[in-house]
């Protein structure tokens, strides 16, 4: 059964759910500079008197996931001062703080939230909109720019925490730009598999029309020819079916893709499933018996370890979801 929210303007009873969000979003993150949590009194703060707060609950009850807007009390201390004029940094927006659980995300609540959230920026003057967002929060920072949120300036923020400053004019439109998304090249036709063969996947080409695909083969950006024997993970290592160690040319590879994915600022990637680059959760073992084990590719561990998400093939309908396609 689809899961139901309903998304209104939080009140003084809504705190503890709040703040248990809160917590709970920021134990459980695998980059904990990527979010800064806020106070009780800060919060407070937030729901009627120096901005509101938006939240999103599960089935009509308990919270899901916040938004909070702040309103900043001097221009001096507004993310547009620098960019704006003091008249107009005083009627700023913050789009300040986010969090969904994560048993609730992919159902595109943070995007949900600001949508809520703009619509009651309607009622306020304020009319010049910022947020921050670390380099490598890639879900976060796609969710903003697909919302018609830009870049305009890197800073070092809360404390020495690298953050970008996204900007939007309140009434402007969203964008909705197509997203990058990383794709391997073999599964696009390119004849760059290890056997000299590729293949194009037709729902992987479906998804150009809504997506901008960008083609990566970690292992010929390694160096490695095509042709080329075949190869799989041994631990940190990579091997040949021949017993060459080929694990330079893979970690070579994986920076490379990883340099691409941060320069077309992919929040996600299909690639090649089970291989000892591209193989993501499971991989072959090892012993050139096609048993598979637990495990990622060297260029996935590496995308994963900077927070981009990372598909297999036949995981077309999770991607659709994570960018909030039209599931057809």
């Amino acid at each position: 059964m689809e899961q139901r929210f309903t998304i209104r303007r939080a009140d003084r009873q809504d705190i503890e759910g709040i703040m248990k969000v809160m917590l709970q979003v920021k134990q459980g993150m695998s980059h904990p500079e990527w979010f800064v949590a806020d106070d009780r009194e800060w919060v407070e703060t937030h729901l009627d008197e120096r901005g509101f707060t938006m939240v999103a609950l599960a089935d009509g009850s308990d919270i899901a996931g916040f938004f909070i807007v702040a309103f900043p009390e001097t221009a001096q201390k507004s993310l547009g001062n620098g960019f704006l004029c003091d008249a107009q940094a005083v009627l700023t927006a913050h789009m300040d703080s986010a969090a969904v659980l994560p048993q609730y995300r992919g159902r595109h609540l943070q995007g949900r939230l600001l949508e809520a959230a703009e619509r009651e920026l309607d009622h306020y003057p304020q009319k010049y909109l910022f947020c921050t967002v670390h380099p490598d929060n890639h879900a976060s920072l796609n969710t903003m720019q697909r919302y018609g949120y830009e870049v305009v300036a890197t800073k070092m923020k809360y404390g020495g925490l690298p953050r970008h400053v996204l900007y939007k004019m309140k009434g402007t439109a969203s964008r909705c730009p197509k997203p990058n998304i990383l794709v391997s090249a073999c599964l696009l036709g390119v004849n760059c598999r290890y056997n000299g063969k590729g293949e194009l996947d037709e729902g992987i080409r479906e998804l150009m029309a809504e997506a901008n695909l960008i083609p990566v083969c970690p292992e010929v950006f390694g160096g490695l020819a095509t042709p080329r024997n075949p190869a799989e993970r041994v631990g940190e290592r990579v091997i040949t079916v021949r017993g060459e160690d080929v694990t330079s040319q893979y970690q070579k590879g994986a920076e490379e893709t990883l340099a691409l994915a941060k320069l077309f600022g992919c929040s996600c990637a299909i690639l090649k499933e089970r291989s000892p680059s591209c193989g993501s959760g499971v991989v072959y073992d090892g012993t050139y018996s096609k048993t598979l084990i637990k495990g990622d590719g060297m260029a996935v561990q590496m995308l994963k370890a900077q927070g981009i998400e990372v598909f297999g093939e036949s995981e077309r309908k999770k991607v659709r979801e994570f960018l909030g396609l039209n599931m057809g």
